[in-house]
């Protein structure tokens, strides 16, 4: 039986619904954000500078990315979403994040330019998670910092993380995750 493909077409969807669902997995998503916003920003302050450089691959609407510019920090978020990007610039209330449509396995970016490289919830959604992860450490600076959340490729996280929310919450769309 061939494994189904990702299906990434839903962030097209989304629009306000980011910010604003309660009935969706987008809503888990939001909630979560808010707690590893926190824990990220407090590893970024240890680093003893006020502004780092960061990048926010599969940045979505820009939960993340917009949190740590409230916190100082320079950030690029890069989605290939164009209507995630857009809702990601309509609530970033310090207008300072640069916001780039671009994909994860080549990201338009010099070697060495960030100080930190975020992907949350975003390993996931890619097919070869290895060829991201290799982009990701030739734009990271030596010494820099990578933040990742995922659940891993395996029975209970299916079970869990796929099909409860399918049964349980509204509006989850089919082979949104696929192990």
């Amino acid at each position: 039986m061939a494994q189904a493909k990702v299906d990434n077409t839903i962030y097209e969807e989304l629009g306000e619904r980011w910010y604003t669902a309660y009935d969706d997995p987008i809503a888990l998503l939001r909630a979560e954000s808010k707690v590893k916003s926190q824990w990220i920003s407090e590893r970024l302050s240890q680093r003893g500078l006020k502004q780092l450089k960061v990048l926010d691959v599969g940045c979505g609407a820009g939960f993340l990315a917009n949190e740590l510019a409230r916190q100082g920090h320079e950030v690029t978020g890069v989605d290939l979403s164009l209507e995630s990007l857009r809702v990601a610039k309509l609530y970033d209330e310090t207008k300072s994040v640069s916001y780039h449509s671009a994909d994860a396995y080549y990201l338009p970016f010099p070697d060495n330019s960030f100080d930190a490289v975020t992907a949350m919830d975003f390993l996931e959604h890619v097919e070869d998670p290895k060829g991201v992860i290799e982009e990701f450490s030739r734009v990271l600076k030596p010494k820099g910092l990578f933040f990742y959340h995922t659940f891993n490729r395996n029975f209970l996280a299916w079970l869990v993380i796929i099909k409860l929310v399918e049964w349980v919450v509204k509006n989850t769309p089919k082979h949104m995750h696929v192990l």
